[in-house]
């Protein structure tokens, strides 16, 4: 099996995630472009040289798995600041086309974002002008897609009319031009699955809610998938980052021509029907199309299958931040650290430790710990030790959004059931413990709210003092593992070899195990 990958940009998620999957299995090979060409964060990739990358493969591979966000735009970040003109977003859309009738044996898997539109002020990964106007942004989208829909209240009103005017019309043509072309190319994207170009097109939703623009963009793309008939073949779900890793495993399921059942086991059945942070719909509605996306099918209650651990949240999700830490996303200050009282009420977290590891001696298991966002769950960790179950599950998950765990963890349980390289499952299975859990939930607020400024540093400026800034993460990952996991991985934290920031920023560290 020869593939070949666009991805999506240079974060681990979405490179060096793939090249780990891919590993796991030594009769599957991928080749991806060189990082170099692929851009860092607002600067766009080389279209020609992405060109060159993907001509100089495609004759010799099975499937080519393309973000059409780093093909048509550049990369993610580009995708939200572009100015070019719809004519030549859509002559370079058409060369996908071109390379399929030019190699007409090649699966084209792709994945094409709807953007998103977040509720803060900041121009770290928007426009300029986010940065003063992005809060007014968010809640016009949000406001007047509730007022369509279900109506507003009178004070909404108010608050609708007071965001409209803080917004300058430039800024906001801007805004809305930008969207209008990402929808229609997305709208051609369709398309070409109905004409058999694409195999699949997956089209996330990046930090969406449950009104505001990118519903109103929902309509048109659900519309047009219905239209075409092509709900077994297009899916619309929350998300971004994991999406490479799920047409990895589609394409590579495809490809053995095998049918892959799973099922799942959740610490709080509630779990299903709710509402995570940044997403639109009932986890259940979003693990279905995940599943299909990724070519499993869903059995319930089969004990004999792969199994989907999921520990979910009670009545309320927190950031993982605020229950290890202690800090406001709103403010950015410290707070006093509390954990709600439903994540005690709702679950017993011993019990289901206990019933992960003797699943988990008999069938493969992947954790995926989502029940806060931006971390995995310190007490599960604790829990999942004490009962022997950290020795013997396959993978975990548990970072950034609900859906990007989710997409992750179906890739590694395909990879870990399927694949023969015993060495590479593991190995990305430590990887993801120590960075979702032990440096997303434990060390990285620390690091980067008290560690760094005391040395004149911060969140993205302190490529002057790298190295010390990675030895600090990698002895506090250490101790964080020594305090919390004392029975598996023979009493050892695994040996940290590398730890590298693709975008020179806190979030998104890529981390490498021995």
């Amino acid at each position: 099996m020869n593939m070949i990958c666009v991805p999506l940009d240079i974060r681990p998620y979405n490179y060096d995630f793939l090249i780990s999957l891919a590993s796991m299995d030594s009769k599957l090979s991928l080749k991806m472009p060189a990082k170099d060409i692929l851009g860092y964060k607002k600067q766009p990739a080389s279209h020609q040289a992405v060109d060159e990358f993907i001509n100089s493969h495609c004759a010799d591979a099975d499937a080519l798995i393309i973000s059409l966000d780093m093909y048509l735009y550049g990369g993610l970040f580009p995708a939200r600041i572009h100015q070019m003109e719809l004519s030549e977003l859509t002559a370079r859309l058409t060369k996908i086309k071109s390379l399929k009738e030019r190699y007409p044996s090649l699966k084209i898997y792709a994945s094409s974002l709807v953007l998103r539109t977040p509720k803060y002020n900041s121009s770290e990964e928007e426009p300029d002008y986010y940065a003063r106007i992005g809060h007014s942004i968010f809640q016009v989208g949000y406001l007047s897609d509730k007022e369509k829909r279900v109506g507003l209240s009178e004070d909404e009103k108010v608050e609708l009319r007071a965001h409209h005017s803080a917004i300058d019309s430039a800024s906001f043509d801007d805004w809305l031009s930008r969207r209008s072309k990402n929808l229609l190319l997305i709208e051609k994207a369709i398309e070409l699955v109905d004409e058999k170009v694409l195999e699949q097109l997956i089209i996330p939703l990046d930090d969406t809610a449950e009104f505001g623009f990118t519903m109103q963009d929902q309509v048109r793309i659900y519309e047009k998938v219905s239209l075409l008939g092509l709900q077994d073949r297009v899916f619309v779900h929350p998300g971004t980052d994991e999406s490479g890793c799920t047409l990895l495993t589609k394409a590579y399921l495809s490809l053995k021509e095998q049918d892959f059942l799973a099922t799942t086991f959740y610490s709080n059945e509630l779990f299903k029907h709710f509402i995570p942070n940044y997403e639109d719909r009932p986890f259940v509605h979003s693990l279905r199309s995940h599943a299909a996306a990724s070519g499993l099918t869903l059995v319930d209650n089969d004990v004999s299958l792969p199994v989907l651990a999921i520990n979910g949240c009670g009545e309320i999700m927190q950031e993982a931040f605020d229950i290890s830490y202690g800090y406001n996303l709103q403010t950015g200050a410290r707070k006093p650290t509390y954990k709600n009282i439903t994540y005690y009420t709702h679950r017993d977290l011993g019990s289901y430790a206990k019933h992960i590891a003797a699943r988990a001696a008999r069938v493969p298991v992947v954790v995926i710990d989502v029940a806060m966002s931006n971390g995995g769950e310190t007490e599960l960790v604790r829990a999942l030790d004490k009962a022997g179950a950290l020795d013997v599950i396959k993978g975990y998950a548990g970072w950034n959004t609900t859906c990007n765990s989710l997409g992750t963890g179906i890739a590694h349980l395909v990879f870990s059931t399927l694949g023969d390289n015993a060495d590479a499952i593991e190995r990305f299975y430590k990887e993801r413990l120590i960075s979702d859990w032990a440096y997303q939930t434990e060390v990285r607020f620390p690091v980067q709210f008290e560690y760094l400024p005391s040395i004149g540093l911060s969140y993205s400026s302190f490529a002057e003092k790298e190295s010390s800034v990675f030895d600090k993460i990698k002895n506090e990952i250490e101790t964080t593992w020594q305090e919390n996991i004392k029975h598996s991985f023979n009493g050892c934290c695994p040996a940290i070899t590398s730890i590298s920031a693709p975008f020179q920023r806190m979030s998104g560290l890529h981390f490498t195990v021995a």
